[in-house]
């Protein structure tokens, strides 16, 4: 297996393969729980063209693949400075997302990009490393606590016509 992390560039053509490496992969881990309006309303919101291209753009965010054998298995993205999207945590480094397409995981490719992510934190002379992950995912909750992260906190994530869902906000200092 050849595993290859490398910096998503701000292309159009790398921008259409974030767009639908973030749509199947986010519908791959909800779907089971959601109706298809409601991922499908929620792609449009958070994950469409304009709004990854402005991500892309920010000095202060980056994304990641994770390639395996030259195709996409994944991507994460992480934040600092102005772009963490908890304001609580400015001066910290973000893990915003992680996804693994759902025939590359529990294969060790998390670890290398956690691996990735905490090195970059360390580059930046970040003190530590935030993240939020869904209350129910517990397979996502014990991978970040087996990385030393645990949980400081709780906020609400709205999807759609569903309640808020809780997530857990973890943190790791490095």
């Amino acid at each position: 297996m050849s595993l290859k992390i490398i910096p998503v560039k701000k292309s159009e053509r790398a921008l259409h393969y974030l767009v639908n490496l973030s749509c199947e992969a986010f519908e791959a881990t909800f779907s089971p729980y959601y109706d298809k309006g409601e991922i499908d309303a929620y792609l449009d919101l958070a994950y469409n063209p304009a709004i990854l291209r402005d991500e892309l753009s920010s000095d202060s965010s980056r994304f990641y693949f994770i390639e395996v054998d030259g195709e996409k298995a994944g991507y994460f993205k992480v934040n600092w400075d102005e772009s963490v999207t908890n304001k609580n945590y400015i001066g910290d480094f973000e893990l915003q997302r992680l996804y693994l397409l759902p025939k590359y995981q529990k294969q060790g490719l998390g670890q290398k990009a956690m691996d990735v992510v905490l090195n970059l934190a360390q580059e930046l002379k970040k003190q530590k490393v935030w993240l939020e992950v869904w209350e129910e995912n517990k397979v996502a909750l014990k991978f970040f606590e087996e990385n030393g992260f645990e949980a400081v906190g709780d906020n609400a994530f709205p999807l759609g016509q569903y309640a808020a869902q809780t997530v857990k906000v973890l943190k790791k200092d490095l």
